[in-house]
C-alpha cells in the first residue's frame, strides 16, 4: 500500500540535496532520495539489508562487508556468488528490480525518484542539474557499453547473450571481470563506472560509492533504473512479459531473502534462529488449508498483506511463505496481543476466539479487559470504517472451523 506519506502536500519529486556539515560549496552538494524515503529506509533497515544481500554472495572470499557475519547462516548462502556465475547475474537484475518495484509501490506519486536514465547519459545535459559542473567525457569502452545497453533490442546485440544471466554478469560485474563459458561478451565494468561517476569527495554520507548507505543516493536509483530498463527492453526482445510466473516467483524470493536479512539486523538472530525463507513448503490438505486460509491470503481481506510470515503485525501470520501448520500452531490457544484475556482461537469456542472476534466486527462488545501482557484494540479487522471485509460465507467458513475444534492439516 502507498506510504502516508506520498499524499503529503510537503513531499517534493527529483532529489534532495546533501551538503556536509559546514559546507555549502554547490559543487561539492550530494544527492539523495527525498526524506521521508530515507527515514522509512533507515527504520526498515534496507541499507543493512543491501549490504546483507550483497555480502552473503561474497562468501567464497570472506563475506566482505558483512556486519553480523552473514556467511554463518549456511542455510541462506546462495551457491551462485558473486560474478562466479550467470545465475548471479540474474539474481544481481531481480534483486534490484524488487526494491525498485517496491519502492514504486510506495510512493507512486513520487516515483520519479525511482525511475531510470531514459538512455546511457553521454552529456552534462542528461544529468541532474547539481551534477553537470563535474561532468566528464566517457572514455571509448564505457560508451560503447553505453549504446550497447540502449540498443540491446537489435539482434546483433541480443546475439552477445544467451540468456538473462549473461547480461546480468554483464551489467553487473567490474572491469577485467570474465564469465566463464561466455564467447561474445563485450567490454565488463558499466555497472562500477556508473558508480563511481557520481562519487563526491569530500561528502560520502550518504555517496553512491559508500557501499553502506549508497541507496540513500538520488543517483544509484537512476543508474540501477536504466539497468533495469535494458533489462526489461532485453526480456521483451526475447518474447517475455513483466507478468511471467517465473519472474513474479523469483521477485518475491528476493523480497523473502530481503526481509529475512532484515529480520536477522533487527533481532541480532543467530543461525538456528533462521531458516531459508525460500525452502519448498510441504503438501497440505484440509479444512483450513483449503477452506478458510485462502480467507487470509485474498486480495479483498489483505489479512496476510499485515500478518505475513516475515515482520507480521501484532506477531501474528496468517499466511506468507509458511505451511498451514505453522500458521494453525501460531493460533490456536495462543494469548493475543491486543485482545485482553482473549486467545487467538479456543478450539470449540469461535465467540471467545479473538481472531473471528476482530473478523466478525463483534471484538467491541466482547468485553475486552487489558491486561499485563495485551491491550485491547478491538476494532475491525482488516481495518474498515465500514464493518467486516470478510463476507459472511467466509465468516461461516472461519467459525465453523474454530467450532469443530480448529484442527490443522493432517
Amino acid at each position: 500500500m502507498p506510504h502516508p506519506t506520498d499524499s503529503d502536500p510537503a513531499m517534493k519529486d527529483g532529489p534532495a540535496e546533501f551538503f556536509p556539515p559546514g559546507n555549502n560549496d554547490p559543487n561539492i552538494v550530494d544527492t539523495t532520495v527525498q526524506p521521508q524515503v530515507l527515514d522509512w529506509m533507515y527504520a526498515n533497515k534496507w541499507q543493512d539489508a543491501h549490504v546483507e544481500w550483497h555480502a552473503i554472495r561474497a562468501c567464497n572470499f570472506g563475506g566482505a562487508g558483512s556486519k553480523v557475519n552473514i556467511c554463518r547462516f549456511e542455510q541462506l548462502v546462495p551457491q551462485d556468488q558473486n560474478c562466479q556465475s550467470a545465475g548471479d547475474g540474474y539474481q544481481f537484475l531481480v534483486f534490484h528490480r524488487h526494491m525498485i518495484q517496491a519502492l514504486k509501490q510506495l510512493w507512486p506519486n513520487h516515483s520519479e525518484q525511482f525511475e531510470g536514465f531514459s538512455k546511457f547519459p553521454t552529456k552534462a545535459e542528461d544529468v541532474p542539474p547539481q551534477w553537470r559542473s563535474a561532468w566528464k567525457n566517457w572514455d571509448a569502452e564505457a560508451l560503447a557499453a553505453g549504446k550497447i545497453g540502449d540498443e540491446i533490442e537489435k539482434p546483433e546485440n541480443l546475439a552477445r547473450f544467451k540468456d538473462e544471466g549473461e547480461l546480468g554478469f554483464w551489467l553487473q560485474c567490474n572491469v577485467g571481470q570474465k564469465l566463464a563459458g561466455a564467447s561474445n561478451m563485450p567490454w565488463v565494468g558499466l555497472h562500477f563506472v556508473l558508480h563511481a561517476k557520481w562519487a563526491r569527495p569530500g561528502n560520502t554520507t550518504h555517496g553512491v560509492n559508500n557501499t553502506s548507505a549508497n541507496i540513500d543516493n538520488y543517483m544509484f536509483w537512476k543508474l540501477h533504473g536504466w539497468i533495469d530498463n535494458v533489462w526489461e527492453k532485453y526480456r521483451r526482445a526475447k518474447g517475455m512479459s513483466p507478468t511471467d510466473k517465473k519472474l513474479k516467483d523469483d521477485l518475491i524470493a528476493q523480497c523473502r531473502e530481503m526481509d529475512t536479512e532484515i529480520k536477522i539486523i533487527k533481532d541480532n538472530l543467530k543461525p538456528e534462529d533462521v531458516r531459508d525463507p525460500n525452502a519448498p513448503l510441504p503438501d497440505e490438505s484440509g479444512y483450513f488449508h483449503e477452506k478458510v486460509r485462502p480467507i487470509f491470503e485474498s486480495a479483498t481481506n489483505l489479512c496476510s498483506g499485515c500478518h505475513a510470515e516475515s515482520g507480521p503485525n501484532a506477531g501474528l501470520s496468517l499466511g506468507g511463505h509458511l505451511s498451514s501448520r505453522e500458521i494453525v500452531d501460531g493460533l490456536v490457544n495462543v494469548p493475543s496481543r491486543d485482545g485482553g484475556q482473549f486467545k487467538l482461537v479456543v478450539p470449540g469456542d469461535p465467540d471467545h476466539s479473538w481472531l473471528y472476534l476482530k473478523a466478525a466486527g463483534k471484538a467491541a462488545a466482547a468485553g475486552c479487559q487489558q491486561t499485563s501482557t495485551a491491550q485491547c484494540i478491538d476494532g475491525v479487522m482488516p481495518p474498515s470504517t465500514g464493518g467486516p471485509t470478510v463476507s459472511p460465507a467466509q465468516l461461516e467458513i472461519l467459525r465453523k472451523w474454530i467450532a469443530d475444534g480448529a484442527e490443522g492439516p493432517p
